[in-house]
């Protein structure tokens, strides 16, 4: 199996977890609350917060892995501006549910991730 462009594995058990060599972002596969659809949750993190994330129904490595392949470097670039240095963070709570943004410093575009915890959309 070809290797993972851009991430480096740092543990194997009882998650699986990598480290993106060029962005220092990590991605995590571990087992989610009894509360959560799934029992298994993939997902990247930046600068600690949640960028990307997927339920799995067991510990599935190899589908993890395929979307790490397909995801080389979180892409966290201002959609209205060339920025590339966009804050994420700042989260809103609707109830359950828990919501981050990315926010551009230069010309002030926010916008929702989409990561919500509680009910996925």
């Amino acid at each position: 199996m070809p290797r993972i462009t851009n991430w480096r594995r740092e543990s194997r058990s009882p998650t699986l977890a990598y480290r993106n060599t060029e962005t220092g972002a990590r991605a995590v596969l571990h087992r989610a609350p009894d509360s959560y659809r799934y029992k298994w949750r993939g997902a990247i993190l930046v600068d600690g917060y949640p960028v990307w994330s997927r339920g799995y129904e067991t510990k599935d490595a190899t589908s993890f892995r395929d979307e790490l392949r397909e995801r080389p470097a979180p892409d966290l670039n201002c959609p209205e501006c060339p920025n590339v240095d966009v804050r994420v963070g700042e989260k809103a709570a609707d109830g359950a549910k828990v919501q981050r943004w990315y926010d551009c410093p230069d010309c002030g575009y926010e916008a929702p991730s989409r990561i919500v915890y509680g009910a996925e959309r």
